[in-house]
């Protein structure tokens, strides 16, 4: 076995190599120039390259900073906005300053004007008078102003001249008279002037029968130097139907709403009046909620919309609406009355009032509309009713609108309310434009052919046959016993009282209206088409006459609702729908 030791020491170590190495944080050596770092100076080199914060060279000059002067060949340039006006501008003065120039002063003194020194002192013009002091009497001034001789031992004489001293008197006389001085007094400041009613003379002379009844059916009033007769104007007869083999009509609905004029997506369109009403109605459905949003009411009220069909226009109001739906279905109804609705509930505030002087019915209903954009048509004169006067204190009521004013006031005399369709305007006709028992000898209105009647219905209502009526009023007016001419007067129809029935013609009327709803009659429905305004029947109206010329026989009667129905907008199926009143008595 072989053993071996061996023995090490630790020492400095020996440098591998003399050549020096360069510490990080020494100086870099020559050869390392080029890579001197971004910190030093550059060479000369790289100048043009330089850094962004060095200074531009010589060749930029002209191109300075915007916030450094302008060179000399931009000097004729306009300044920036913020440098000094140029020296042409000068003479501009802004209105804001103080540089008012000197000719200019004197307009500034016309809108601050000093008074003038005259004025400056000018006392108050206006003084208490003596409102409460001794009375001043003129004619006793003068008195005393006057020398009296008297019966002294000095007494003057002047032989009526003016007293006149010599010039050099050794005694004179003044009899200059100097008033004294006081402050003047009101005149007739005891005067009181008292108002009241106008006194009303010749009461006697009032005519208590009212306005003559004309006998003639229309008079013309033109006078003829040549003829002496009664002068009337002939009514022309309504317009012929055609008679056709086959009708063609082509239906129009429109449904808008104004004032825009937006129309509608709107189906079952229905609408109507009938005799008794003063407004139109409309109903009609609706397709979603875009179109109900375009007549829903907001804060300035409720939608108008107008409707028009076959050339016959409509305006109404959308009081109300409902609804349902279901699953992608959504329906709406709407509901519509006409304008003449805003002259009563819930639109027109109820009142109360008497009449305290003389006034005539269409006067007082004419008064209902007064500072309203209404008008009334009462053609007292032609086509009835009559009118008549409500003495003081007949006229008075109590929590009633405008409309049921003249509603009732046209029922005292035996009218009705018939409404305009697209206007604000209403018109007072008679139920019976004539009596039933001469319906065969008056004119009609229309005239109907079964030839265009779709379908018909009738329901037979019998009355008694009256023929008197006794139509009084209450506390005034007149009582009048109305008997058909030429009957006995025995079939009497129930007593008419009426606190506004207060004339003899208003009565007659009223009773004639009564005794013509008497007798053997029926109510008689048709259906028929729309047909424009130009084209005979067109449209019936309730309180309108109509000749119907059926299949076996003529006969007459008296519109008393009218409906029309079109299934939807634009060429769609139009309907109307008649009522008339049929009286089986002679003379219908």
């Amino acid at each position: 076995m072989l053993i071996a030791e061996m023995n090490a020491g630790w020492r400095t170590a020996r440098q591998a190599s003399s050549r020096p190495v360069a510490s990080a944080w020494e100086r870099i050596p020559e050869c390392n120039a080029a890579l001197a770092s971004a910190w030093d100076d550059g060479r000369p080199v790289e100048i043009e390259a330089g850094d962004d914060w060095s200074g531009v060279t010589a060749r930029d000059q002209s191109l300075n900073d915007r916030w450094a002067l302008a060179t000399p060949l931009d000097s004729a340039a306009a300044e920036f906005g913020f440098a000094l006006v140029p020296p042409k501008d000068l003479g501009v003065v802004g209105a804001w300053d103080h540089s008012i120039r000197p000719a200019d002063w004197r307009v500034t003194v016309a809108y601050n004007p000093a008074p003038a020194a005259k004025d400056a002192s000018t006392s108050p013009r206006y003084q208490r008078v003596d409102e409460y002091g001794p009375r001043y009497d003129a004619a006793l001034e003068v008195e005393r102003s006057l020398y009296v001789p008297g019966n002294g031992p000095l007494v003057f004489n002047f032989g009526g001249e003016r007293y006149t001293p010599s010039s050099t008197p050794t005694v004179f006389f003044d009899f200059r008279y100097v008033p004294s001085a006081r402050v003047i007094q009101p005149v007739d400041s005891g005067a009181v002037l008292h108002w009241r009613p106008a006194r009303q003379a010749m009461l006697s002379m009032q005519l208590p029968w009212g306005r003559g009844r004309p006998l003639d059916p229309v008079p013309t009033d033109i006078e003829y130097p040549d003829y002496e007769g009664p002068i009337t104007i002939i009514v022309p007869p309504p317009a012929e139907p055609d008679i056709l083999e086959t009708y063609m009509i082509a239906n129009s609905v429109s449904l808008v709403v104004l004032p825009d004029r937006i129309p509608l997506d709107a189906t079952g369109i229905r609408t109507g009046l009938d005799i008794d009403s003063f407004a139109w109605t409309l109903t009609a459905n609706l397709f979603g909620r875009s179109s109900l949003a375009l007549v829903r009411p907001d804060a300035s009220g409720p939608k108008e919309v107008e409707l028009t069909i076959n050339g016959h226009c409509w305006v109404f109001i959308i009081e109300r609406y409902s609804g349902v739906g279901k699953l992608a279905d959504e329906r709406y109804t709407i509901t519509g009355v006409s304008q003449t609705q805003l002259l009563a509930k819930p639109y027109a505030p109820a009142r109360s009032q008497s009449n305290t002087a003389p006034i005539n019915a269409q006067q007082a209903a004419e008064f209902e509309l007064q500072y309203t954009d209404f008008t009334l048509n009462w053609d007292a004169w032609n086509a009835g009713p009559p009118d008549w006067t409500l003495p003081e204190g007949a006229f008075s009521y109590a929590e009633k609108t405008p409309m049921q004013v003249i509603a009732e006031l046209a029922e005292t005399v035996g009218g009705i309310v018939s409404p305009s369709r697209d206007a604000r305007a209403l018109t007072v006709l008679p139920r019976y434009r004539a009596p039933v028992w001469q319906w065969s000898s008056a004119i009609m209105d229309r005239i109907i052919p079964a030839d265009i009647v779709s379908s018909w219905g009738s329901e037979w209502q019998p009355q008694p046959e009256w023929n008197s009526c006794y139509v009084s009023g209450t506390n005034h007016g007149v009582s009048v016993n109305v008997r058909r001419a030429g009957t006995a007067g025995d079939e009497p129809a129930p007593d008419v009282y009426s606190d506004w029935l207060t004339g003899e013609q208003a009565g007659r009327a009223r009773g004639i209206a009564e005794l013509c709803k008497g007798g053997n009659q029926e109510i008689v429905t048709l259906d028929l088409p729309l047909l424009p305004e130009q084209t005979a029947p067109g449209l019936v109206t309730p309180g309108q006459l109509c000749e119907m010329r059926d299949i076996e026989d003529t006969w007459r009667g008296l519109c008393l609702a009218t409906e029309i129905t079109a299934d939807g907008i634009g060429a769609s199926r139009v309907k109307q729908t008649l009522k008339l009143e049929r009286h089986h008595r002679e003379g219908a």
